[in-house]
């Protein structure tokens, strides 16, 4: 037995020391966390060294990052294509393209949903309802789905968004039909496996409940659905509308609680979900995330409140107490950008293209680093980070890839 521990004990500080992919959005728990331990802090007048750059159309699909490879999507040319890039070069290994329309309703369009890596398979939504599995290493198509015309799905507003979830052979997504507004198909073949709920598609990408590993989580335009994870059915849900119905940014599961956020005026209301029926705990209208999700860090949630638009400078990035719902400490300065927490420090991505490293505590706000990496404005997509690369994507099409790691 102690050998085996010893070995358990040496797997994870590798892990932890040397890095980790990024297959999902969000990272390997879509909690856009990593608890990889070699992102540097100390930078004084240098900058991160750019290991590669790549031009990859408009959208804000973001980066994942597994067995050597990276993949996101961008949009050119009446149509998205999927790219495929060697991580330790930048070479583009292979490109997966398919016919689409801009959608750029009250914003400039492109790619929206992010690709996600399982079991040597990329599988790849379109914001007009395709769904793709392909060959990781190829870029061979193996099954293809339409969620409007195979699924009878709703298309929302400003398109499919979320990311593909896949687990134990199955690829949850988001349709937004009236007979199964959340759809589970078979991993290998894209065969329907069961459907479930009636709410029409969000914007936020499903994941599976930490205190429940049999539920899946989903963010939909009426609000909190969770669901059970082998056979579809609904088992919570709780109304958060929003003006628009837009619902972008992922519930944070707190153990037996769960805090939603959305911006438009709706703010975050907190809930006890130990009961049958779910309990408010906490409302607050200071804490409106729009599109970031919130990151945790032990008893405090870090995120991005405000609005795009006009009043885009007065957003805040914020420390928030979970228990109390008390704003802890805010600061201005990165618009309504996005974060992502590696161990304990926000990798923070302004939305006109900064980068800034902030340590993920109450004590107060303290900057250790920021960089100007990315152009333009409205980069509303998370940074990835695996292995030591940071990967910073802008909404016009801009792929930088990072050295952040300790040498």
């Amino acid at each position: 037995m102690v050998p085996v521990i010893y070995g358990i004990f040496l797997t994870l500080s590798w892990y932890l020391s040397y890095g980790a992919d990024w297959p999902n959005y969000g990272g390997i728990s879509r909690s856009h966390s990593s608890e990889e331990q070699t992102l540097r802090l100390d930078w004084g007048y240098d900058e991160p060294k750019v290991l590669w750059k790549l031009e990859v159309g408009l959208g804000y699909s973001s980066v994942v990052e597994s067995s050597g490879l990276a993949y996101t999507q961008g949009y050119k040319d009446q149509k998205n294509t999927l790219y495929c890039v060697e991580v330790n070069t930048g070479n583009v290994r292979w490109k997966y393209s398919y016919k689409s329309n801009l959608g750029d309703k009250y914003f400039q369009g492109g790619s929206r949903s992010t690709p996600t890596i399982f079991n040597n398979k990329v599988y790849l939504q379109g914001h007009e309802g395709p769904l793709y599995c392909l060959d990781a290493e190829t870029g061979q198509v193996i099954w293809y789905k339409h969620l409007v015309r195979d699924f009878a799905g709703r298309c929302p507003t400003w398109g499919y968004a979320a990311a593909p979830l896949v687990i134990e052979e199955k690829v949850i997504v988001q349709a937004g039909a009236t007979n199964g507004s959340l759809l589970a198909l078979d991993a290998n073949t894209g065969k329907e496996v069961w459907r479930g709920g009636t709410a029409e598609a969000g914007y936020a990408s499903p994941y599976i409940r930490k205190s429940g590993r049999n539920q899946v989580v989903v963010f939909n335009q009426s609000g909190l659905s969770i669901h059970n994870l082998t056979t579809g059915i609904e088992e919570i849900s709780y109304r958060h509308k929003t003006r628009y119905e837009v619902n972008a940014a992922q519930p944070l599961d707190w153990g037996s609680r769960m805090l939603l956020a959305s911006g438009y005026g709706k703010g975050a209301a907190m809930l006890d979900l130990s009961k049958s029926l779910p309990k408010v705990v906490w409302e607050s209208d200071g804490v409106a995330c729009q599109m970031a999700s919130l990151v945790q860090h032990n008893d405090y949630a870090y995120g991005i409140h405000g609005q795009t638009g006009a009043n885009a400078k007065r957003a805040t990035l914020f420390c928030l107490d979970l228990k109390s719902g008390r704003k802890v400490w805010e600061e201005k300065g990165f618009g309504v950008g996005t974060l992502i927490l590696i161990d304990e420090t926000l990798a923070v991505l302004s939305d006109r293209g900064e980068l800034g490293l902030v340590p993920a505590s109450p004590k107060g706000f303290k900057e250790l680093a920021r960089f100007q990496i990315l152009g333009g404005k409205n980069n509303w997509t998370p940074p990835a980070y695996a292995n030591g690369r940071m990967h910073c994507r802008s909404s016009s099409g801009r792929w930088v890839c990072l050295s952040m790691g300790m040498q």
